[in-house]
């Protein structure tokens, strides 16, 4: 009964929070400069991680949104919850899945910040999607891919493709890796938010909500230049900088180029979750 009523009061802190943001948004923005609005996502974002017991370290400096560069994220993708961890640091354009716009509130969200969609289940909306990726850097803006295709409990980086990364190298922009950890206080890997298989938005707010603390360790890379790679070598630098950055092994190749088998490092593969504080609760 303590769990389902710490839960309850979890996920109506969560919907006023929604709400307030809602509101904002539509309200209030139209009034205000682009200065104060990115102010004020990074106050709501930073209330996102709040309301779930996260904490939000970084390493590295972020490029995005420094004076008016054009920029290509590409990072490791868990939760829905990595988002707001970008938006606490960072301004930034996301690329994501259609599915994503019929989320209660938060799709609307997504939709108000600039996302592009893309319909994963036709392969020549990439087509349209590099488009507007293009679009975008031309406007100096920083564009973040999540490569994967998919998300993962974070012990594990699937193979970057590399059909949206061609846009930076069409535009002649860097492309920054970025890695994102979560992790309990004592440092051990925490998949609490991991929004993965056939989990539900309902289902994964439900989880965060029930209580504990982690951290969220977000990692901005050196940023790799372009000149000389096509898009599958940078696809592959990325990747490989990300794994090394999560102490997972590199993605080991045959003979002839092909992928043979992916690895990660046994320790990593070997942590498992657990509460943190009293009325904590595990990701299934």
């Amino acid at each position: 009964m303590r769990t389902v009523i710490r839960r309850s009061v979890g996920m109506a802190r969560v919907v006023v929070h929604l709400a307030r943001g809602a509101a904002t948004m539509a309200i209030i923005f139209p009034f205000i400069n682009d200065v104060r609005k990115r102010q004020t996502i990074k106050r709501w974002s930073d209330g996102v991680l709040k309301i779930f017991g996260m904490t939000l370290e970084t390493e590295g400096t972020p490029l995005a949104g420094r004076n008016g560069q054009s920029i290509m994220l590409v990072g490791n993708h868990i939760s829905w919850v990595d988002i707001y961890a970008y938006l606490s640091v960072a301004e930034v354009k996301f690329v994501a899945k259609s599915e994503v716009r019929s989320w209660p509130l938060i799709g609307w969200f997504a939709s108000n910040l600039g996302t592009i969609f893309v319909e994963r289940d036709r392969p020549r909306d990439a087509v349209r999607v590099g488009h507007e990726v293009r679009g975008a850097l031309d406007a100096g803006q920083a564009v973040c891919l999540f490569p994967e295709g998919t998300t993962t409990d974070g012990r594990v980086v699937l193979p970057f493709s590399s059909v949206l990364i061609s846009a930076a190298i069409d535009k002649r922009v860097p492309v920054q890796p970025v890695s994102i950890a979560y992790q309990r206080l004592d440092g051990e890997a925490c998949t609490r938010a991991a929004f993965t298989g056939d989990d539900t938005l309902v289902a994964s707010l439900w989880q965060l909500a029930g209580g504990g603390r982690s951290v969220v360790k977000l990692t901005f890379l050196e940023p790799i230049q372009i000149e000389g790679k096509d898009r599958r070598l940078l696809a592959r630098q990325a990747e490989d900088a990300i794994k090394a950055s999560l102490n997972h092994l590199p993605r080991l190749s045959s003979a002839n180029g092909k992928q043979s088998r992916l690895a990660v490092a046994p320790y990593q593969a070997a942590k498992v979750d657990a509460p943190v504080e009293a009325g904590g609760s595990n990701s299934a």
